[in-house]
């Protein structure tokens, strides 16, 4: 990830409203409340949390009004500063801009739990996705827990392709197995599954889980959102069911991978 495309990418979330993205609308609704069910199902009492890659705090000022010691980066400054305005009066919540390649202002096995939740979208070369990996497992603590974010390639096919209307654009820079190449003129990149979790051999962690956090639900929006307030809780406890399983991942367009630290 080269200077510019850092810059690039800062341009590009300073023109997003990624403060109501989670919240606006129920398909988008489904990635935080699933995200929040995993992140509880690993909490510890007394937990002292990171988040890199934080946005505007949607997990993280959350997490510290549950009373935990959060700490929470972001490569984008407007983002460090809306946060900082949400979270004046939690004394257990502190936020800085930080690069994901970049840790070096936290010590090693600081941290219970550290959440990974965007820089890995934004990684085109090999070297700074495993730096970006290294650095997240680095700072917890032995036996803690470290989830990643990141982004499909079928759901980049579904969405940016046939929606859009784009599959030439996508043919264009896939290999002969469907792979949609790094491209660094883009400001995402995405994954296979397998590819993603190939990123953690020898980190000195072990696999829990892989979760759709999202499922079908971007996929199948204009569904989704036209459901009756039955059918889309049962809708939702379906999802909740099925999120671990191979056969629902693929699609999602955000997917969460959890491991733990073992030393």
């Amino acid at each position: 990830m080269t200077i510019n495309k850092h810059e690039d990418v800062i341009k590009y979330y300073d023109n997003y409203d990624e403060e109501h993205r989670l919240v606006k609308d129920r398909a988008h609704n489904i990635e935080y409340l699933t995200t929040m069910r995993y992140i509880q199902k690993f909490l510890k009492p007394g937990a002292k949390i990171l988040e890199i890659g934080a946005a505007t705090g949607r997990y993280s000022i959350t997490l510290a009004k549950m009373g935990y010691d959060v700490t929470a980066v972001d490569l984008t400054p407007r983002y460090v500063e809306i946060m900082k305005c949400k979270s004046r009066r939690l004394k257990n919540f502190q936020c800085m801009v930080a690069n994901a390649l970049d840790l070096s202002m936290f010590k090693d096995n600081s941290f219970d739990l550290v959440l990974n939740f965007g820089p890995m979208y934004h990684l085109f070369n090999q070297k700074d996705k495993n730096k970006a990996v290294k650095e997240t497992i680095r700072v917890a603590k032995k036996n803690g827990i470290c989830m990643f974010a990141y982004i499909s390639q079928a759901a980049m096919t579904i969405n940016s392709g046939l929606k859009k209307h784009k599959m030439c654009n996508l043919i264009s820079i896939m290999d002969k197995n469907g792979r949609i190449k790094d491209t660094p003129k883009e400001i995402f990149t995405s994954f296979y599954i397998e590819d993603f979790q190939k990123l953690f051999a020898k980190t000195g962690t072990k696999y829990i889980t892989n979760v759709a956090t999202d499922g079908i639900s971007y996929t199948m929006k204009e569904y989704v959102q036209s459901l009756s307030k039955k059918d889309y809780k049962l809708f939702l406890d379906w999802h909740f069911i099925t999120c671990e399983r191979q056969d629902q991942q693929g699609y999602s367009t955000h997917l969460l991978y959890i491991c733990k630290k073992l030393k």
